[in-house]
């Protein structure tokens, strides 16, 4: 994870004015229109988690049962389970965080949570066959290669 490019790559994904979003049990839901900067930064907290854990990490971009103009992001800890509390608490943060902010929140999750940024990230993403499925997934694959 490269810190210096993330505000570079973050402006092309950029958050929404006003837009507020909460992680719950489903993850992020709301109009797929909205998901562009919450799969990017999905993305860059999959990697976190990853090097914390030393563990492979999911990313399932799909919003379930909701209708098709819906989609949505869960992140999915080593043996499957649901993403840690802590963690979910994170993913709000991000989510919600400003442009300038994004290094800082980023930098904060790292240090609360003991995170060795050298170590490697494995992170496998899944989607379903929604049409904005694939730009949304190509959006947290950036999170993840950035």
């Amino acid at each position: 994870m490269d810190l210096g490019a993330i505000t570079k790559y973050s402006a092309l994904h950029a958050k929404p004015n006003g837009l507020i979003l909460q992680y719950g049990t489903a993850g992020f839901r709301t109009k797929a229109e909205h998901l562009d900067h919450v799969m990017f930064r999905m993305g860059l907290l999959a990697v976190l988690r990853s090097k914390q854990t030393k563990s492979t990490i999911g990313v399932m971009v799909t919003a379930s049962h909701n209708p098709e103009e819906d989609n949505g992001v869960k992140l999915v800890d080593p043996l499957g389970e649901m993403l840690a509390p802590s963690w979910e608490e994170h993913a709000t943060c991000l989510a919600n965080a400003e442009e300038q902010d994004m290094q800082r929140v980023l930098i904060d999750i790292s240090e609360k949570e003991a995170v060795n940024l050298q170590q490697d990230a494995f992170v496998v993403i899944g989607r379903d066959t929604r049409p904005s499925s694939e730009k949304l997934s190509q959006s947290v694959i950036d999170g993840v290669t950035v």
